[in-house]
């Protein structure tokens, strides 16, 4: 892939905990209140040790709850930030720090270089407990694993299913309750904005990606966004432009544009130069005799929408829901 470049736990919680504490007596709040952090820290005491096996098959003794992550791919920060826990340091912070879902939420991560040669200098000053890798960091196994252990997970198997990458960082952690809020809260938006969206279900959409504003392509079936917006069950149930199927469509020239039939598309690129890629599009009479573009259904979502965690499907889940909701 080429270089990609909050979600909040719910109150309800915090409003569980207060209600129930608001329903008792008031001279056994005291009492109660310290008799559910006892509770609670003697069930957090009991989740340590555990055995972590990663996708090498290698088995970890995680003996507590790791303090320090180092992260080498751009989907781990992500993930650990929608687990309340941000990583240590990370490879590709600046990219990273600028995507919508991410600003500010990295800020005491330290950079660790590029996602496909990091650092190994910057990952020894950290001196992390752990180490979160990728396949594509084999040749730096040995470097890195004499720093910290390096657990290694599947990119594919991450970016495929942001539900099973959220629960495995999870597990890692020890942040299993917390992953199925995030899950519960987003399948129940999903569910709803689906119900929302019965009323287009006859109107076709299409996804096009540009990462230059020069060569487009059509996301097909494999993407998470193409999943979020047209799975029945894991997506919005949306109608797909029937001119593409299988993976990823890339025209070789602009006019292969003029295949998409689309009553409505998603542009999906870098907004800060949305003015520029709009007034070019604008020019091109392939561009304006689209379907969509007639009908004045065209929409920017930003490149934050497409790195396949969980705050990039709350982000285009969003942007998805305010742009079709109201026909």
């Amino acid at each position: 892939m080429r270089r990609m470049k909050g979600l909040l736990i719910p109150m309800l919680v915090v409003a569980g905990i207060l209600a129930g504490c608001n329903g008792a007596p008031a001279e056994n709040k005291v009492a109660s209140t310290e008799g559910a952090s006892a509770s609670a820290d003697q069930a957090a005491a009991t989740d340590w040790p555990r055995t972590f096996k990663d996708a090498l098959g290698k088995e970890f003794v995680i003996k507590k709850k790791p303090e320090k992550i180092a992260s080498l791919w751009y989907f781990y920060p992500e993930i650990l930030v929608a687990l309340g826990e941000p990583p240590t340091a990370s490879t590709d912070k600046e990219f990273l720090s600028s995507l919508s879902y991410l600003k500010g939420k990295m800020d005491s991560t330290t950079e660790l270089g590029d996602k496909l040669s990091p650092s190994v200098e910057q990952i020894l000053s950290i001196e992390p407990d752990y180490i979160l890798a990728t396949e594509h960091h084999e040749k730096h196994y040995d470097a890195l694993e004499k720093v910290a252990p390096v657990i290694t997970l599947n990119s594919k198997d991450i970016y495929d299913n942001w539900q099973y990458g959220l629960r495995t960082v999870a597990n890692i952690i020890g942040k299993e309750d917390e992953a199925e809020i995030v899950i519960g809260n987003m399948m129940n938006e999903i569910t709803t904005g689906r119900e929302a969206l019965k009323s287009i279900q006859g109107e076709s959409v299409a996804l096009i990606l540009s990462w230059d504003g020069k060569t487009y392509n059509v996301l097909g079936e494999g993407n998470p966004v193409y999943t979020l917006a047209f799975d029945k069950e894991q997506g919005l149930g949306l109608t797909a432009d029937k001119t593409f199927k299988g993976t990823n469509n890339e025209f070789t020239s602009f006019e292969g544009m003029s295949t998409v039939q689309a009553d409505h598309i998603f542009l999906i690129g870098d907004i800060t130069k949305k003015e520029t890629l709009m007034n070019d599009l604008k020019q091109s009479k392939v561009w304006n005799n689209l379907n969509a573009v007639k009908k004045g259904h065209i929409y920017l979502m930003d490149t934050s929408a497409i790195t396949g965690g969980p705050l990039a499907i709350e982000y285009a889940l969003q942007n998805i829901k305010s742009a079709l909701i109201k026909f």
